[in-house]
């Protein structure tokens, strides 16, 4: 899965379920949080937040004006990253976006990370030279570090995204075991009491960490999904069971070969040993034919003997 593919998923995720992350990952913002207002997604601005690079440009993953509680002008810009693969220039990039959000919107900013693979960036930038320092720290969550137990027994929906993220890590490149973790999450899904939304939101989440590896496999598992008009976890099982037939007759295939290979193996050893026999046997004969030659008997009487050709005797001398 890339890592552009990946920010989309989180992304739309975080957006369409904004209040259910403040809750569950910054309590104390969704304490202050004006929920008579709704919260603007900044799209148009993120590729100026984002800045540039030696790559090109470069977009923030997400950038949401926050209304608060406090005053009807009172907002704060929430911006999000989520970073799976480890980048030591990942801290500066978050002290960057924070930066140019303070410059751009002149409103108060917290950052905050969602680390989703094996190894976490560091959680603070820092930065001096020549008596000029730069302490910035930021909000991070863990996910191969979050406790599972914990996760299954939250209500919030964000609980069982994170252990999606996990089971994700735990699966690998593993098509049976992503398919497996589905099915877990499915059930789980299945026990809370979610609104239609959530649980259609969450399902769509669950499918695309868990059963896509890239784009044209989002299409395939789409496709099923779209012209049979079942569910998702329907569709995402039926995928599920024709690899799962497809890996089956391919090792079938493979075994049959492995099976074809040791029966011909055999088969050559032993022509082989038949043929080695042979050739050994006639070599003997001849050795023996050549002595006797030496000895002065006759062509004739070799030939008697051995029942070699008497042109072969010949030639033996």
């Amino acid at each position: 899965m890339s890592e552009k593919w990946r920010d989309t998923i989180w992304r739309e995720f975080i957006t369409k379920n904004i209040d259910d992350a403040l809750l569950f990952f910054l309590p104390e913002l969704a304490a202050d949080r004006d929920y008579s207002r709704e919260p603007v997604l900044l799209t148009n601005e993120q590729r100026a937040i984002g800045g540039s690079s030696d790559k090109g440009a470069r977009y923030a993953d997400l950038a949401l004006s926050i209304p608060l509680k406090s005053g009807a002008d009172h907002r704060i810009v929430l911006h999000v990253e989520q970073q799976h693969a480890y980048d030591p220039d990942f801290p500066l990039r978050m002290f960057q976006v924070y930066y140019r959000v303070s410059d751009q919107f002149l409103i108060p900013v917290t950052s905050f990370a969602i680390f989703t693979g094996d190894r976490s960036s560091a959680a603070s930038y820092f930065n001096e030279h020549y008596g000029t320092r730069v302490q910035f720290e930021y909000n991070v969550y863990e996910v191969r570090t979050a406790n599972e137990e914990e996760l299954k027994n939250n209500g919030n929906i964000f609980a069982l995204v994170i252990l999606a993220a996990k089971r994700m890590l735990e699966a690998g490149g593993d098509p049976k075991k992503r398919g497996s973790f589905s099915f877990e999450l499915l059930r789980l899904l299945r026990k809370r009491d979610y609104d239609d939304r959530r649980a259609k939101s969450l399902q769509l989440f669950i499918y695309r960490i868990l059963q896509i590896s890239d784009e044209k496999i989002n299409r395939r598992v789409r496709r099923v999904w779209d012209m049979q008009g079942i569910p998702i976890s329907e569709a995402v099982k039926e995928i599920w069971v024709r690899d799962a037939i497809e890996e089956g007759m391919k090792k079938g295939i493979e075994m049959g070969r492995e099976e074809g290979l040791k029966e011909g193996l055999k088969e050559g050893l032993k022509e082989g040993r038949k043929e080695g026999r042979k050739e050994g046997k006639k070599k003997a004969i001849e050795e023996v034919a050549r002595s006797m030659l030496n000895d002065g008997v006759s062509p004739e009487v070799i030939q008697e003997h051995t029942g070699l050709d008497k042109e072969n005797i010949l030639a033996l001398s």
